[in-house]
């Protein structure tokens, strides 16, 4: 690997044209080693696995995949593409055929705050909305960008292009950031034989390389939701009712179905009657369900039964069964709404299954 110092946007790019033109770049602003020599993880393994969080990121990312883009197929790569690049966590490295796209990563530091707003449900009720508000700024400092050869990296760990989650007249997150995934790695970091060169310099310099490739904003590589149709899918989950520490009012207060960073402002003083706020009543505290003629019994299950799957287990449940020989119908009811997304910008949402 080649260890590079460069003093202008001139020089970066007189290095850039020296490497192999299918090189893999990663930008980070900052350096982090193992032994002496640099350490790239997964996000996985900087910040760890949380299940239940994981398991709904994964069916919601199924089910984006599935309406928008079933071209790429519902396949673990893909799947973990989206939670990668949309704000959970993945087994693969993220990285990006262009060099622009990651000097432009390896001169912005992240950041994110949290929000509440006041504003109404489609009753014109009132409720506080809680969010994760994200930029990405300028700041002086160095910076570090990593070239991979594609070839080797491949025959290591692994590459996908994920060009094949292209939507035609829209610009979702990949597309916009040209984005590949290394891996998926095993808690271990990318093989020192995939990098090429550890280029280094002054963060101005990769932000001025970025904007002579007309990278100038955030909105070039985080498109907002009216040119990306996967961002408007998730952030049109449904919003669950939660405790917040500073409510001293007394009104409800929601968070998304899935906690994800927002790059632009979403507000909207009287939400859509499309939107679901969710506050925990249950149909089993009617006593029963309209128009089941039977009567029947409701079962409470944990989201797990929404979210969660269970690959070459028998489809065979004999207490299902007995349940159904003794009461002629069973309700199964989450705690919590599950729902999917249609190409139409329409939006399903149940709680169990009957």
């Amino acid at each position: 690997m080649k260890q590079i110092a460069v003093t202008s946007a001139q020089a970066l790019r007189r290095v850039l044209a020296e490497l192999d033109d299918q090189a893999l770049f990663r930008g980070q602003v900052a350096y982090y080693e193992k032994d002496g020599r640099p350490s790239v993880i997964t996000s996985f393994d900087r910040r760890g696995c949380i299940p239940s969080q994981m398991l709904n990121w994964c069916r919601y990312a199924e089910n984006v995949l599935d309406t928008y883009s079933s071209a790429a197929g519902t396949s673990l790569t893909f799947t973990q593409a989206l939670l990668q690049h949309y704000g959970w966590r993945s087994f693969y490295v993220d990285c990006s055929a262009s060099a622009a796209v990651s000097a432009w990563f390896a001169s912005h530091v992240y950041s994110e705050r949290q929000t509440v707003e006041l504003c109404e449900d489609c009753e014109e009720e009132p409720v506080m909305l809680v969010k994760r508000m994200a930029s990405y700024e300028f700041a002086e400092g160095d910076g570090h960008l990593y070239a991979f050869d594609r070839a080797i990296a491949e025959k290591r760990v692994g590459v996908t292009d994920l060009a094949a989650l292209k939507i035609e007249g829209a610009r979702p997150r990949t597309t916009a950031q040209d984005a590949w995934l290394l891996g998926p790695l095993n808690n271990t970091e990318v093989p020192m034989e995939c990098f090429i060169a550890h280029i280094t310099a002054s963060r101005s310099v990769f932000r001025d390389y970025a904007a002579e490739e007309g990278l100038t904003d955030t909105d070039r590589l985080f498109p907002p939701t009216k040119d990306d149709p996967i961002l408007r899918a998730l952030l049109g989950l449904p919003w669950k009712k939660i405790n917040h520490p500073e409510n001293k009012v007394g009104m409800p207060v929601f968070q998304r179905a899935l906690d994800l960073p927002e790059y632009h402002d979403s507000f909207v003083k009287i939400a859509s009657r499309g939107t679901a706020f969710f506050q925990g009543a249950r149909v089993a505290d009617r006593g029963s369900i309209d128009g089941e003629r039977y009567g029947g019994i409701v079962v409470q299950v944990p989201e797990q039964a929404l979210f969660g799957t269970a690959d070459g287990v028998p489809l065979y449940f004999p207490k299902v069964g007995e349940l159904l020989a003794e009461h002629r119908s069973v309700a199964f009811e989450s705690t919590s709404l599950s729902s999917t997304s249609t190409c139409e910008a329409e939006y399903f949402i149940k709680r169990g299954s009957w």
